[in-house]
This record gives structure tokens, sequence and C-alpha cells, in this order.
């Protein structure tokens, strides 16, 4: 299956913070604070809990990462948020032309990932774009697997 190319990133710490207030700006309230200190977001995303809370996951350059615990330490922690860190992460993903035409392109590109015993620890997709979070230790395994099923131009 032909595609348009990879997304490789490695050097990425993944925040996780659940119990978020499952409301308008919610998300915009954490975002805000490392925009603020101008650290760059490589992954976002917000889901709905069980219990009705929100669960916003995000990825940031490693180097980063000791100004986001005191973003965290400071702001977020104090409000009685629960916060997971997983350091040592890396985004491979795929793009290209016309995927919302190729309905089964992200069920390969996850089967590849699972096939090959690695587990993804966040989705993020596009029109044209399926980014996973994995750990940094299975990257090379994994972008092995997906040119093996992917072509590149």
């Amino acid at each position: 299956m032909k595609i348009g190319g990879l997304v490789e990133q490695k050097n990425l710490t993944l925040y996780s913070i659940t119990s978020l207030k499952d409301q308008p700006g919610a998300a915009a309230s954490v975002l805000r604070l490392f925009a603020k200190a101008k650290i760059n977001l490589e992954y976002i995303t917000e889901a709905m809990a069980q219990d009705g809370t929100a669960v916003l996951a995000f990825c940031i350059n490693a180097e980063d990462m000791k100004q986001a615990d005191e973003i965290i330490k400071n702001e977020i922690e104090d409000q009685s948020h629960s916060i997971k860190k997983q350091e040592y992460v890396g985004i491979i993903g795929i793009y290209g032309p016309h995927f919302r035409e190729k309905p089964a392109i992200a069920a390969t590109f996850c089967n590849i990932l699972g096939d090959n015993g690695i587990n993804i620890l966040g989705i993020s997709s596009s029109i044209s774009t399926i980014s996973c979070v994995i750990d940094v230790r299975d990257f090379d395994r994994a972008k092995d697997a997906v040119l093996e099923i992917f072509e590149l131009p």
C-alpha cells in the first residue's frame, strides 16, 4: 500500500492528565500554561473518560521536561488531577494524500504495530496522517515493520 511518507520523532515525554473537568475551556486552561512557557506540544489528544471527566494527553520534547514538570507541579497538580508521565517515547506515523478514501489504513497501521509486539501509548489522526506514540526502544522495530507493508514514493 503506497503512502506519502513517515512521521518520525524521538526524544519525547508523554504526559496524561486525568480527572480534568469535561467542560468547555478545560483543555485550553492546561495548554495555555505550556504556550505561555513557549513549550511546543508535539502531540495532543483529549477524550472523555467513563466517569464523565476528561483525559488530556500530550508529548513534549524531553529537553523541556524539567520546565514542564515545574508547570505541572505549580499549576496543575494542586487541582487534584491525576498525572502520569512516561519518558523515552517517540512518535511514528504515516501520511499521504487521500487517507480518507482508504478506510483500512488506520487498522492496517495499528495492526502492524500490534503484530510486532509494539504497544501503542496514544493515537492521533487527521485527514492525511495517523501517528502513534510508542516506547522509543521499539522505534526501529516499528519502522522496519511499517516499511515492510507500506510503500514510500
